[in-house]
């Protein structure tokens, strides 16, 4: 669904805002930043999203028990969605209620729970390089409710986000494409209520059949992943963790299959623990689904099943 709201966003006309002082003489009715000069260099996508290849390949999302999703579009910009989980160990059955409200420019997407918690997403188009961003969540228990709000500007070779949030939380990215596959980039933050400070220094290299990052932290923990593109049904990931103050290490592999009906993503790691998905798709809007996780050091044993109905 967010593919609606963020094509005002991510088809972007190339323009950058660090040459606005190469405006073009535009006539006055022209909007301001189609005076902006433009780059040969990529947009190197959000520092939020730095390394979301590999991510998807190694955090495959898993749940126990059945699961049922149902989406039913009452407009081509309005729907609604239920969702249904249950026989989760040590879970109370769970369902909830969707409303999502989607154009180019706008989108609303909220839910809500039988436990009465309200999630609720806003995304706005500004223009076609600046988005503004507000998620929120609410519920009846202590400090329960919290919200973030981000405001994402993407230019021709460059993102930067800027992040607000309660609790304290200030942050600022920024990541610059400095070859045609290379970008380096940053970011500060601040958790007032936890008087905690940080800084991330962050690389990635990006080509057609391969990517790689590193992100090293102030605080100690430095992340490389690697993915590789074997053709245009297999991709192969790894991914390590190292703590420079504890001494922790983490290493991750991982695979996604995508066949001419379904998809199959698995991950093993260094800590014993083996997880495997696969999306079955029936027919156009419906999806069968199955969930697997082995965890040998904690001795847990956990698999799924589900249904999604509509697109």
């Amino acid at each position: 669904m967010g593919s609606v709201w963020s094509r005002g966003a991510e088809n972007s006309d190339g323009l950058s805002f660090q040459s606005i002082a190469g405006l073009d003489s535009s006539t006055s009715s022209d909007p301001w930043w189609k005076g902006l000069k433009r780059t040969e260099l990529p947009n190197p996508g959000t520092y939020e999203n730095f390394s979301d290849e590999a991510s998807q390949i190694l955090r495959p999302l898993l749940f126990e028990g059945v699961q049922f999703n149902v989406t039913l579009p009452l407009s081509p910009i309005f729907s609604v969605g239920h969702m249904l989980e249950m026989g989760s160990a040590g879970k109370l059955p769970m369902y909830a209620f969707s409303a999502n409200y989607l154009t180019n420019h706008l989108a609303m997407i909220s839910r809500v729970d039988l436990t009465g918690r309200v999630h609720g997403r806003v995304f706005y188009s500004h223009t076609p390089s600046l988005t503004s961003k507000l998620q929120a969540e609410a519920g009846f228990e202590p400090h329960s409710s919290r919200f973030t709000y981000d405001l994402d500007h993407r230019g021709s070779d460059s993102s930067t986000q800027l992040k607000v949030g309660s609790g304290g939380i200030a942050a600022i990215s920024y990541l610059q494409s400095i070859t045609p596959r290379i970008s380096l980039g940053g970011e500060v933050f601040y958790q007032g209520k936890n008087r905690f400070s940080g800084l991330t220094l962050a690389m990635k290299y990006a080509s057609p059949t391969e990517i790689a990052t590193v992100m090293a932290s102030s605080f100690g923990p430095v992340i490389a992943s690697y993915v590789r593109k074997v053709n245009s049904k297999v991709s192969l990931a790894c991914e390590l963790f190292w703590d420079s103050r504890s001494g922790d290490s983490l290493t991750t592999l991982g695979y996604r299959f995508d066949l001419r009906s379904a998809t199959v993503i698995g991950q093993i790691d260094t800590n014993g623990r083996v997880a495997a998905t696969v999306e079955e798709k029936l027919n156009p809007g419906l999806s069968f689904l199955l969930s697997a996780e082995v965890d040998h050091v904690k001795k847990k044993y956990t698999f799924g099943y589900g249904l999604n109905i509509g697109q």
